[in-house]
Order: C-alpha cells, then structure tokens, then sequence
C-alpha cells in the first residue's frame, strides 16, 4: 500500500469514526508528535529518513489538499 493509499484509507476510516474516545487518542497522538513526544523506533526513523530522501530528489511528490480532497470523495462514491 502506497502512502496516499494510506493516507486516503486513514481518512475514510476518520471520516466514519464516531467513537469519540478514539478520536480524542488520534489527536492526542498528533499532539504528542507535533511537541516531539513520539518515539520512534531506528527502523521507522530510517524509512521516514528514505521517503523524505525521495521527496526532494522529485522521485515522488505528494498531493495538494484540494486533489487528496478529491480522491477521497471519489473514493467514498464506489
């Protein structure tokens, strides 16, 4: 599976998730990661390493807000 395959997985799964304790541990842990509380292991650290690698070489490139919005909505029409 793909990053964006992912990423597209995650949010439809958000987008009908109406537990709100799990939701509140989804922000929870955004949170911790966005003050640097998250620890990784050396291998998720090393491939986190190899996508950022491949991002500014241009091999990949990520998607825009408006096109990830996009197909999301398409994906939730099938």
């Amino acid at each position: 599976m793909s990053t964006s395959d992912l990423k597209l997985s995650l949010m439809e799964r958000l987008l009908h998730e109406n537990d709100r304790s799990v939701l509140d541990r989804i922000r929870e842990l955004f949170e911790r990661r966005d003050a640097g509380d998250v620890d990784f292991t050396d291998a998720e650290l090393a491939e986190l390493e190899a996508l950022r690698t491949k991002r500014l070489s241009g091999e990949t490139q990520g998607l825009s807000r408006e096109e990830s919005i996009r197909m999301l909505r398409d994906r939730l029409k099938k």
